[in-house]
């Protein structure tokens, strides 16, 4: 109950707030046009705390949102056990294996009792329940539990949002590939008894991830291994998702594909248009903005719409970094509305031209040759790769007093639709 009141209560407070944004920006306005300098300064700073207000709101709103989907999944996982007699052969593997995985943490490398347990229950796995996400034992270490990776994934998501925008794929090989179709086949008319010509037939593009090693190599005390209400499960998933998200988010816009994925700017946007069938596969198309302080334009905004296939706009996204974001706000259409509308409902985004918007801390903010504003169906256009799950290596030699845990998941990515993502590019004029 308390989640739900510091929803509603956030809600409403990013609701006063935005009013009193758009009643001080207009004065701000009003103020500039006047020659009024030190008045348009101060409401400047009136501004910039209501921004502030407004995004400690909206923080407040997504976590109270989380703790609400937490429990509702908790509750649910509690129900699916209690309506099951009793536990099927794959929830007990995969239950004392969490068991034993919590106490080969611990051990320091003193016993090899969950050592061996792990060993055994990963190949009954493997032999017995083909279903079971125990993982490979394969190149050392040992496979995280999947309740300890459930957990790292939804964490990833509060530090980036970029597993919950693009196309994920899990898979048992580095080899994986796509095809996708780049001009589809044609069709024509013809009478009862008219000869009938070929048509066209689709010509198929093959994409292929770069693939690298993620990781992550957190230390704890020995102290604390040995104090039982130190939670481990929770120290492993904040230590490991928020490096795992910066450094992944990263490499999905930059990334050079060198022991990483392929990010969508490391081929640099063009101007070149869908309809030539001209760019390279991993170059996306761009709308340039041209202001001399790199403000970016509603007009602009407007143009990166249309400039994508409608086939891609149900479902795109607006994505951009807080500094930009903070840009966009102010903005207003031709009859004096903000083009970006708040959201008063729980658990949906805020709105930029009636589509939703991601906050990606790792976009570029407006500057020269800058492409700070992305807008598409990520799902579409970009793909990651999941080659194996997280496996973990301990080490208590390296740092006396400490155990350092060295967790890694190989993942790739590259571009998989180039006209299914649009950029805007930032130039001075």
């Amino acid at each position: 109950m308390s989640s739900f009141i510091e929803i509603k209560k956030a809600i409403d407070d990013t609701a006063t707030a935005f009013d009193e944004f758009k009643k001080v920006n207009d004065q701000r306005l009003e103020a500039l046009k006047s020659g009024n300098e030190s008045k348009a300064s101060e409401l400047d700073q009136k501004l910039t705390k209501i921004e502030t207000d407004i995004r400690a709101s909206t923080e407040t709103k997504a976590a109270a949102e989380r703790e609400m989907q937490f429990l509702r999944e908790r509750v649910e996982e509690l129900e699916a056990k209690g309506m099951r007699p009793g536990l099927t052969g794959a929830d007990k593997v995969a239950d004392e294996y969490k068991v034993a995985f919590d106490g080969w943490i611990r051990s320091r490398g003193q016993s090899v009792h969950d050592e061996q347990k792990m060993t055994e229950l990963g190949r009954k796995a493997a032999l017995e329940h083909k279903d079971v996400t125990i993982g490979s034992l394969a190149g050392g270490g040992y496979a995280v539990p999947k309740v300890i990776s459930d957990e790292i994934e939804k964490l990833e998501l509060k530090f980036s949002p970029v597993r919950s925008l693009v196309k994920v794929v899990p898979t048992s090989t580095s080899d994986y590939k796509e095809l996708i179709t780049i001009n589809g086949a044609t069709a024509g008319w013809v009478g009862e008894s008219g000869a009938r010509t070929a048509t066209q037939t689709p010509t198929l593009r093959e994409i292929a991830p770069t693939h690298g090693e993620l990781y992550a190599y957190p230390q704890v005390s020995e102290w604390s291994l040995d104090d039982i209400q130190f939670d481990v499960t929770n120290w492993l998933s904040e230590q490991v998702a928020e490096q795992f998200a910066l450094a992944e988010g990263d490499a999905v816009i930059t990334g050079n594909g060198t022991n990483k994925p392929t990010g969508m700017l490391n081929s640099a946007p063009t101007a070149v248009s869908d309809e030539t069938g001209t760019r390279a596969a991993a170059v996306y198309e761009f709308v340039g903005n041209v202001d001399a302080g790199f403000a970016i334009l509603p007009d602009r905004l407007i143009d990166l719409v249309y400039k994508l296939n409608s086939a891609y706009r149900a479902n795109a996204t607006w994505v951009m970094n807080s500094v930009t974001a903070g840009g966009v706000r102010k903005l207003k259409d031709t009859t004096g509305q903000y083009l970006w509308q708040p959201s008063l409902i729980v658990g949906q985004p805020d709105t930029l031209l009636g589509k939703p918007i991601s906050i990606w801390e790792q976009m570029a903010s407006p500057g020269a040759n800058a492409h700070p504003i992305a807008f598409g169906d990520f799902r579409r256009g970009y793909l990651l790769v999941d080659r194996v799950g997280l496996r973990i290596t301990r080490d208590n030699v390296t740092n006396i007093g400490f155990v350092r845990f060295y967790i890694r998941r190989r993942e790739g990515g590259i571009v998989l639709n180039n006209n299914a993502i649009k950029f805007l590019k930032t130039t001075a004029a």
